[in-house]
């Protein structure tokens, strides 16, 4: 069995998880602005509770983004620390994807399910991804994408049929964009708008991304924000 660390800071709420043999520990906080100083006594938690050395493991998984700015930066500095003090490689995953998987554990969708995880990313827009339930994992269908906050443009995607279940997932939800496809409009079918990425499903991901080799050097990974950061800046001295 896999032995990994999973980290999310990317939004509100902060998590760690950590599989060893056949259980996974988990902690969780929703205590907002208070992930740089609560994610590492989290981690050191874990690892005590499991017995085991940071070196014992075999990867360090985290939320690479999109997401919180402050967040993701908080997330990947702490994964850096980590992962070079103890020389692990890391499996960075889409926070967008984390999300879908979370519809997955947590409502069973079923296996026709288009999810389309949406997080508000502020100044009108939204980030967004679209993901298939694929033998119960998440499958991305089309590259994640910063939108406007009122439309979704959905692509052409394969296995699509008239009898697909849409499901919303995410903060960006509270918006109600419209799904569009060149003049068709959709509507999801059900919308989970408290739901964002979580480090437990993280490990469901990491772990065959561990299994297939999907792994990369600290120093190869860096924070995907999908919003152009010279734009943010000047976005933001623009604002009255």
């Amino acid at each position: 069995m896999a032995t990994i660390l999973s980290i999310d800071t990317s939004g509100a709420c902060c998590s760690v998880a950590l599989s060893l043999d056949d259980k996974q520990l988990v902690r969780r906080t929703a205590t907002p602005r208070e992930h740089v100083r609560l994610v590492l006594p989290m981690v050191d938690e874990l690892l005590a509770e499991a017995g085991i050395q940071l070196s014992c493991l075999e990867a360090i998984a985290f939320t690479h983004g999109p997401g919180s700015f402050t967040g993701l930066r908080i997330g990947f500095g702490v994964v850096q620390g980590l992962a070079f003090g103890a020389n692990l490689p890391v499996i960075a995953l889409s926070s967008l994807q984390v999300m879908a998987q979370r519809a997955i554990r947590l409502e069973s969708l079923a296996s026709d399910s288009i999810i389309i995880p949406a997080i508000d990313a502020r100044m009108g827009e939204l980030y967004w991804g679209l993901y298939s339930q694929s033998n119960g994992l998440a499958r991305a269908l089309a590259p994640d994408a910063l939108c406007p906050q009122q439309t979704v443009p959905l692509p052409d995607f394969e296995g699509q049929s008239s009898d697909m279940q849409l499901v919303g997932v995410g903060d960006g939800w509270q918006y109600q964009p419209e799904l569009r496809r060149g003049n068709d409009v959709f509507s999801p079918g059900v919308v989970y708008q408290n739901m964002g990425p979580d480090a437990e499903d993280i490990l469901t991901l990491a772990k065959v991304a561990l299994q297939q080799g999907r792994i990369s050097a600290i120093e190869n990974v860096e924070p995907l924000y999908l919003r152009n950061t010279i734009s943010w800046k000047k976005r933001q001295r623009l604002k009255p």
